[in-house]
C-alpha cells in the first residue's frame, strides 16, 4: 500500500473512533443523510490512476413510502441515494432508488438506478444502469446522529465499480 493511502485510511479510522464516543441508538434519518469519504476502485485499470478517489453522497428517506419490515423491531423504508466519486477527469454519479432495512444501529441498503459516467481516461462518457449495496453503523445520542458506512458500487462500466468508505451525519 502506498503511504498516502495508509495515511488517508488512518485519518478515516481516527475520525470513526472519535465519532463512536457518542454511542447510543437513534431512530434513523428523518430526512437527509450526508457522507464524505474514499472510493477504492476494484478494477486494475482504474486503480492505476489512483488507489483511492474522493467520494461523497447524500440520501433522502422517502417518509411517505414506508414498507413492511421483515421482522418485528426492524424498520424498512425506501429512499433516494446520490453519490459522486472522482479522480482526475474520471468520475461517476450513481443515483439509486434504495430499499433500506434498519436493525438496531445497523442500516442495510440495496439500490438500483442510473449512473452518470464522465470518463476521460478509462471509458466512454454516458449513462447506464448501476447497482449498489451498503451497510452503515449509526452512533449518536445527539440531535445529529453520526454514522460510518461502506457501499459497493456496481457501475454500468466495470472500470468505475468499487468500494466506498464514508463517515456522515443524518439530519
Amino acid at each position: 500500500m502506498r503511504k498516502t493511502t495508509i495515511a488517508k485510511l488512518s485519518l478515516m479510522a481516527g475520525a470513526m473512533m472519535a465519532i463512536s464516543f457518542a454511542g447510543a441508538q437513534t431512530n434513523g434519518p428523518q430526512g437527509y443523510s450526508v457522507r464524505l469519504g474514499l472510493f477504492m476502485p476494484s478494477n486494475n485499470l482504474a486503480s492505476e490512476l489512483g488507489h483511492t478517489w474522493f467520494g461523497l453522497g447524500v440520501d433522502y428517506k422517502l417518509n411517505s413510502m414506508q414498507t413492511t419490515s421483515p421482522s418485528k423491531g426492524d424498520q424498512a423504508y425506501f429512499g433516494i441515494s446520490a453519490d459522486y466519486y472522482s479522480h482526475g477527469s474520471n468520475s461517476d454519479i450513481p443515483v439509486a432508488f434504495t430499499y433500506n432495512l434498519r436493525q438496531g444501529q445497523m442500516v442495510w441498503s440495496a439500490g438500483l438506478g442510473p449512473d452518470f459516467r464522465n470518463s476521460g481516461d478509462l471509458t466512454s462518457t454516458g449513462i447506464g444502469l448501476g447497482e449498489q449495496i451498503g451497510v452503515a453503523y449509526e452512533f449518536g445520542n445527539t440531535a445529529t446522529p453520526f454514522f460510518v458506512a461502506a457501499k459497493y458500487f456496481f457501475s454500468s462500466k466495470p472500470e468505475l465499480s468499487g468500494l466506498g468508505i464514508f463517515i456522515g451525519a443524518r439530519f
